[in-house]
């Protein structure tokens, strides 16, 4: 991975603040979606992005995707991990995410886990 590549991927605002939010542990897109705001498509089209210059990796969870930090295996990504470990908790922006983050995690709130009986009562699992 050149070093040109890993800033270009996480040099656009919505890819940084995904990264502040996977700082917080592996997270599932559709908590990614209600954090942002903005559709599930454009969150993939990211976190592909950020996967594809290894900033992230997925891991599958029975129906779920979960997105995780990269391990720093490299020089260039341990001083990427304390850069964001520095920096991100000094922007507001940042900030407002981690919260909302918290926020959707205390309510449980999974779009993916949320499937409807029969009956048309909805189930989560």
């Amino acid at each position: 991975m050149e070093l040109c590549d890993l800033l270009r991927a996480a040099g656009e605002l919505t890819r940084l603040r995904i990264l502040n939010l996977l700082r917080q542990g592996s997270i599932c897109v559709c908590h990614l979606q209600a954090v942002l705001g903005i559709p599930q498509p454009t969150v993939s089209r990211h976190l592909a992005a950020l996967r594809h210059a290894g900033l992230v990796r997925d891991s599958r969870e029975g129906p779920r995707v979960l997105y995780s930090l990269a391990p720093a295996t490299s020089t260039q990504l341990k001083l990427f991990h304390q850069f964001l470990e520095e920096a991100c908790p000094g922007e507001p922006l940042l900030q407002q995410d981690v919260q909302a983050l918290e926020k959707a995690l205390e309510a449980g709130e999974c779009m993916l886990l949320q499937r409807k009986e029969p009956s048309g009562v909805e189930v989560r699992e």
